[in-house]
């Protein structure tokens, strides 16, 4: 689909290089903000993008949500580069938003497709991380691994749920052979963080958006009133600590650890209308994986946001 030349549309013209970073993720939010908001209709311009990471898409897809729930029609130019192109076709992504009705094929097995879900339905949530999630990436990572997924997942999927009738809930992924990583993202469009904790807990409305996110990844933190079944954001970042990396983007707070431990916190110019967890997984060939066996104890503390 190409982009309008009417009056009433705004281009957005797309970074170069688009990862999930926070400097990429403020450019983009901040790239957003900065259109004529007297114009009804958005399109965003790939024309001049020559990398995307397939893991991005639902990041941008919780953005054209946003402005189709403002009644704006959105549009896209896609790049001349086609290893762009085949990367969104390859993962649904063109194709969920009729960008394109092209499909790529998946000949080595390394797309977890980008898919939209209904976050109260659990059959839906289980068919999908059986059959498309953990069939492609168990032969890489360990059981115990496995199961920090599907607890973020329950942490998402959980806190809209509890929190919004509406939202809904967007995952994608992709494994990287040469770099030796699984990379995973599942964000919903729903109540963030930042804005649920500091209506919950009044000696929090002064703190930043990500000090917010680092105490509610702290032990025994939560929201709720009782614990829960499932593990709540303390254990994913305990877990995943020496074998991958964390993320959150939560309104205008930036979270990240490190493989190492290394905590990493930014605030973003403007808010990202959701709450998003990336989580990449180190397989057993990357030289920094601290190697853990299938026998490894998870600590948990029964706590979900």
């Amino acid at each position: 689909m190409v982009v309008l030349s009417e009056d009433d549309t705004t281009v957005l013209n797309m970074p170069k290089n688009i990862y999930l970073s926070f400097p990429c993720i403020n450019r983009i939010l901040n790239i957003l903000d900065s259109r004529d908001k007297h114009k009804r209709n958005i399109a965003f311009d790939f024309s001049g993008t020559n990398w995307i990471d397939a893991e991005v898409t639902p990041f941008l897809g919780v953005l054209v949500k946003q402005f189709q729930e403002k009644e704006s029609k959105v549009f896209a130019k896609l790049p001349e580069n086609q290893n762009v192109v085949k990367v969104l076709e390859k993962n649904g992504f063109l194709k969920t938003y009729g960008l394109s009705n092209k499909t790529s094929m998946d000949i080595y097995g390394t797309t977890i497709p980008y898919s939209v879900l209904d976050p109260h339905d659990d059959d839906q949530i289980d068919e999908f991380l059986e059959k498309r999630v953990f069939d492609l990436i168990h032969q890489h990572i360990n059981e115990n691994e496995i199961e920090i997924i599907r607890d973020a997942v329950n942490e998402i999927s959980h806190n809209v749920k509890d929190h919004s009738t509406q939202s809904l809930l967007y995952f994608c992924g992709q494994f990287y052979p040469s770099k030796h990583h699984i990379a995973l993202t599942l964000t919903d469009n729903g109540v963030t963080i930042p804005k649920k904790i500091k209506y919950k807990f009044t000696s929090k409305v002064n703190q930043s958006d990500p000090e917010v996110i680092e105490w509610a990844t702290g032990h025994g933190n939560s929201t709720k009133n009782v614990a829960s079944s499932g593990l709540g954001l303390f254990d994913i970042k305990n877990n995943i600590k020496g074998i991958g990396e964390f993320k959150i983007l939560s309104r205008y707070g930036y979270w990240e650890q490190q493989s190492n431990g290394n905590i990493i916190h930014e605030t973003l110019d403007n808010p990202y209308p959701g709450t998003l967890i990336s989580l990449k997984f180190l397989t057993y060939e990357h030289k920094n994986r601290f190697l853990q066996t299938g026998n490894d104890i998870i600590e948990t503390t029964n706590l979900l946001f």
